[in-house]
């Protein structure tokens, strides 16, 4: 089997501080790459490299190292996370452990990004406004509620402190950049200010883009993707003292681009047409606390964002306009209060409510769209969870989740279930290098809109679709196991060593799966034939893998490791399921002195050559990137070549499954950035 490896190699020090901290490489490197804190696992404040569960965090620093212009960049590569869907962006939508759309949860800055996604992306947000990327891989509805069968993946925003050095009332960064796989010339310019108990912060990105410059040959080297992107964040924050903060900000993402119908299709997909996607979001939030953290240590989270879709057909003939709209509102209100229980027993204990509702309305030539029908879906659950430290070298974990949710479609009978999600974790840490620990919980997803009402019936059109009322939502039931390894000196004085393992079963009953019913004839602007599809609950599905991450890091060299396997297949048939291919990641930085640095990061994927459905299957594949950054004072010069060999794969995860839409090919990257 082959290795899958999640790099997170990230010791880059803010930009003036940089010189002033070269000597303090040594434990730092390794706690950046592995040791960072996230609250997304537990919704509370925990070390990434403690915490009892698979979690991986991408920082600006790393994103900024990886000149990424997708959030795509660098996500890929962590282990058991995937990033298929062809080279547009807009086809490109998340994975984790082999699940996608409307079965990991997506927020931003606390606001859940709910939209079906469909061959389109259901998460539109700018690399340039990314502070952190908190990925849990796993069950997570016992504390999220429904959809978290593949996990979380939660991005938090950029705020005025990375921008204003100490006792400093104003600063920002200037940015431009080009790359050549894609055509791509970019500019961001941020700005950030504090007066009082004030401060703002506003950053603004514009993109243009052309072709997309493929590693294959012939019909694929090159895709039409030629159009710009516009987007913006604007946050506002007010803290009268240390125990409260209230923060508002507005984020909008507009872009335009000409291509297939379909995003993710190749040059056989001769339907062109515009495309403009639009995604708003409004948050407001106060985050309450007292001196000691003892009783309030709160935040209540209020939001809207708003995803739109418009299509306009270039095809001779044309084909029906579409738009696609999602709204969602939600509140948030969760608090942790601190107590014992006895000298030798501490608890945290969180417990909130969450309500959201999504509002979904799609046209095709004006009318009703048949495949992506209109409703209504509206949820609420409330959760509480304990942990527990006890005899110094235990902690429990509890967790325990009602959720509440309806389904409304016009013309169609309401649909509604409820559910409650346990989970439970145990950790036992015997020495200071040595940490173990076990998990067991349950999760769900309900049917959506599509899945449930989704119909398409006619002979002019590439696929078909029926729809099936009878669909049960998907429960899972998962186990979990993993451990951590600390070691200092390993190699040479002051080095350090991590690693992070976890292996896990899952058991998932009615998991709904979209499944080949027909056959018809197409006719004309289509030809050949067409397939039906319908989305049908698999009796029961059984999934395993693991994942594995490692980082070292030894005065001005750190090295990050990774490792993912996934298998899935139906209890009943022992048909393969679908499941990404193992992966290897391997990156390396290293700070050759105060001003220059060098990088690499491989990527190694095996080949999908055992699922059920052949045409899903792709060959395996290895790219290659490198890069080097200089850094002077506020000046950074960064030059980078990712694909070095120009090497042609099609990723494992596509929107249709004989796609085979060719990733970018070698692309020469160059960035300039000056802080102020």
């Amino acid at each position: 089997m082959a290795l899958a490896v999640s790099c997170a190699l990230a010791y880059q020090p803010a930009h003036a501080q940089q010189q002033d901290n070269a000597a303090e490489s040594k434990d730092t490197q390794a706690s950046t790459v592995l040791d960072t804190v996230t609250v997304t696992a537990t919704r509370s404040p925990n070390s990434r490299f403690d915490v009892p569960a698979s979690v991986s965090t991408v920082s600006r620093e790393e994103l900024d190292d990886a000149q990424a212009n997708t959030v795509s960049t660098l996500l890929r590569t962590l282990p058991n996370v995937n990033y298929g869907g062809g080279p547009r962006p807009a086809a490109q939508s998340p994975a984790i452990r082999g699940l996608q759309g409307p079965r990991i949860i997506l927020s931003v800055d606390g606001a859940r990004r709910n939209y079906e996604g469909g061959v389109n992306t259901p998460l539109l947000i700018d690399p340039d406004f990314i502070r952190q990327v908190d990925v849990v891989r796993g069950p997570v509805s016992a504390v999220y509620g429904g959809g978290g069968l593949g996990g979380v993946m939660a991005f938090e925003t950029i705020t005025a402190d990375d921008f204003l050095e100490p006792g400093k009332n104003f600063g920002g960064r200037i940015k431009g950049g080009y790359r050549s796989a894609n055509e791509e010339w970019s500019t961001n310019l941020t700005t950030a200010a504090r007066s009082g108990d004030f401060d703002f912060l506003a950053s603004g990105t514009f993109r243009d883009f052309g072709e997309i410059h493929t590693g294959a040959s012939g019909d694929h080297a090159k895709y039409p993707n030629d159009g710009n992107l516009k987007s913006g964040l604007i946050k506002g924050g007010f803290s009268p003292n240390e125990l409260n903060r209230v923060e508002v900000s507005y984020q909008r993402f507009v872009d335009k681009m000409v291509g297939p119908t379909n995003p993710g299709g190749n040059l056989l997909s001769q339907f062109s047409h515009n495309l403009k996607r639009d995604q708003e979001q409004y948050t407001g939030s106060w985050a309450f606390r007292d001196t000691d953290r003892r009783l309030l240590d709160g935040k209540l989270t209020l939001y809207q964002t708003t995803f739109k879709l418009n299509s306009h057909s270039l095809a001779t003939p044309p084909q029906a306009d579409t738009t696609t709209m999602t709204k969602t509102v939600g509140v948030s209100l969760q608090n942790s209060s601190r107590f014992d229980t006895g000298s030798w027993m501490a608890h945290r204990l969180t417990y909130g409510v969450d309500f959201y509702r999504d509002t979904s309305e799609n046209t095709s030539a004006g009318q009703s769209n048949s495949v992506l029908p209109n409703g209504k879906m509206r949820a609420v659950g409330v959760f509480l969870q304990d942990e527990i430290s006890f005899l110094d070298n235990w902690t429990l974990i509890g967790a325990l989740r009602h959720d509440d949710y309806k389904l409304t479609s016009p013309g169609q009978s309401e649909v509604s279930h409820d559910k409650l999600s346990p989970k439970l974790t145990l950790k036992y840490q015997p020495w200071k290098v040595l940490g173990v620990y076990g998990s067991y919980g349950k999760a769900y997803r309900g049917p959506t809109l599509t899945e449930m009402f989704g119909n398409l019936s006619t002979n002019r059109a590439l696929f078909n679709f029926r729809p099936n009322t009878d669909l049960k939502p998907e429960t899972s039931t998962a186990k979990e196991v993993g451990a951590t390894l600390s070691f200092d000196d390993v190699l040479g004085r002051g080095d350090r060593l991590l690693m992070k393992a976890a292996y896990f079963t899952e058991d998932v009953k009615d998991m709904i799966d979209q499944q080949v019913v027909g056959r018809y004839t197409r006719e004309a602007p289509f030809a050949g034939t067409g397939m039906i599809f319908q989305r049908r609950n698999v009796a029961r599905a059984e999934r395993h893998g693991g994942e594995l991450e490692v980082a070292y890091a030894w005065d001005d060299l750190s090295l990050g490791l990774g490792y993912s396997r996934l298998r899935s297949k139906n209890a009943e048939t022992g048909a393969n399921l679908y499941a990404p291919p193992d992966k290897l990641s391997f990156g390396a930085q290293y700070r050759i002195d105060h001003n220059w640095s060098v990088r690499y990061l491989g990527q190694f994927v095996r080949a999908q050559d055992y699922d059920a459905t052949e045409l899903r299957r792709r060959s395996g594949y290895a790219v290659h990137d490198i890069g080097v950054t200089y850094q002077r004072r506020q000046y950074r010069v960064d030059v980078g070549i990712t694909n070095l060999f120009n090497k042609g794969y099609a990723t494992y995860q596509q929107s249709l499954a004989d796609t085979f839409s060719y990733e970018q090919g070698r692309s020469v990257n160059v960035t300039l950035s000056a802080r102020f």
